[in-house]
């Protein structure tokens, strides 16, 4: 079984990683979007995500009720076929209506994201559900390392067609959710469930699960604020398109390695120092990346570094946060649900604070002109550090509270 989800997950976040990570590439090359559009692109993608993530498990409690024909695996399936439809819209419009491609992009944001936000939850529902302890943990660690994997495949695969053809890529995502399909229909009709009164995790558990959700929604936030604006720092810093996806993708290996590492090291469970650690990466990464344009002629390697960086501390938050919501709760889709969504909320306010910054840099700058690159670059380094600052402490304060003598 776990061989099945795995195939399922490395499909689906070549899928889902070229639309979150790589669909702000595809949107400037293919519609000169700058970072106003692929802010606000960003913000829709997220918002949608968290409502998806939050009314999964509820939404399929109604429809069995309604039916015992609409099963879990029958959901997996419905929502891996809307994805498999709305990949092919921006290419339609392409072809039919060029003057409806942009809304068509919006509007397969608008249906993929949601049901994205559906669907991991379920996957993990069906990878942790009757799992514990080391084979919870070794599952969730290949989980972890296949899905990091296929986002690096995903912009490896997507760079020879970025620059001519940046809507075949999406069509091509498309026939992977077809081919998802025939994989979903292979589990069971539920996922496996485990009865906690068979095991009690360590009580510091719950306080590291409330400090790493405070932490997964900081680090998601950072990133998000980082990935509409980065095809427009690697046009800055000089790297041709045909390179920008490869150069990219530094972030996504580093995340691999450190999955890698912590899949087969498990020395960081309980340990209050890995979520502070992992910030402190993250934190950062976030800012070399942005700031790498005032490097001058080594803004490149500054560019890889910053972004290798922000990728290993975001791999540690993960790791943290989804073993510890899947060992100290149900192991269910709500479970998944609340994690999912969590990466969500990160999803829409990263890209909301960079709007903030731009609106900043516009109006320090003359009117009618170009909004001041340095000035956006230096308020989201400012706001976006306060804004992971003040999460931080609230999640130690949060956390704080969780601990039982």
């Amino acid at each position: 079984m776990l061989s099945r989800v795995l195939a399922l997950t490395f499909l689906g976040s070549v899928g889902t990683g070229a639309v979150t990570n790589g669909i702000y590439f595809i949107t400037k090359n293919g519609l000169g979007y700058g970072r106003l559009e692929n802010l606000w692109l960003g913000v829709a993608f997220g918002a949608t995500y968290i409502a998806a993530a939050l009314t999964a498990g509820p939404m399929l409690r109604r429809a069995a009720a309604v039916s015992d024909r609409i099963t879990t695996r029958v959901a997996l399936a419905g929502i891996l076929l809307v994805m498999a439809v709305v990949c092919q819209l921006p290419l339609l419009a392409e072809r039919v209506a060029p003057s409806l491609l942009g809304p068509s992009i919006w509007l397969m944001v608008l249906v993929y994201s949601p049901a994205s936000g559906a669907l991991w939850p379920i996957v993990e529902s069906y990878l942790s559900g009757g799992r514990r302890e080391k084979d919870l943990r070794a599952a969730i660690g290949r989980f972890n390392i296949v899905w990091s994997f296929a986002l690096v495949a995903a912009y490896w695969g997507m760079a020879p067609l970025l620059e001519r053809f940046p809507f075949r890529i999406l069509a091509l995502l498309g026939v992977l959710h077809l081919l998802m399909v025939a994989i979903a229909w292979t589990f069971p009709v539920e996922p496996a469930r485990h009865d906690h009164a068979e095991h009690t995790h360590p009580p510091v558990y719950e306080a590291l699960l409330s400090l790493f959700r405070v932490l997964l929604f900081t680090s998601y936030l950072v990133v998000s604020a980082v990935n509409p604006i980065q095809p427009i720092i690697l046009d800055r810093i000089g790297v041709a398109v045909a390179w920008q996806l490869p150069v990219a993708s530094s972030w996504l290996i580093a995340r691999v390695l450190i999955f890698a590492l912590f899949e087969r090291w498990h020395g960081w469970h309980g340990r209050w120092w890995m979520p502070w650690t992992g910030l402190g990466v993250l934190f950062f990464g976030f800012a070399f990346t942005v700031g790498s344009p005032a490097f001058g002629g080594q803004a490149v390697p500054v560019f890889i570094l910053g972004l290798a960086a922000l990728g290993a501390g975001l791999a540690a938050i993960y790791c943290g946060a989804l073993y510890y919501a899947m060992a100290v709760g149900t192991a269910g889709v709500d479970a998944g649900g609340k994690h999912e969504a969590v990466i969500g909320t990160g999803y829409t306010i990263g890209p909301g604070i960079a709007l903030i910054a731009l609106a900043i840099s516009h109006a320090s700058s003359p009117p009618g002109s170009e909004a001041d690159p340095e000035v956006f670059r230096i308020w989201t380094i400012i706001l976006t550090g306060l804004a992971a600052g003040g999460l931080g402490l609230w999640g130690w304060r949060v956390a704080r509270k969780r601990i039982r003598p």
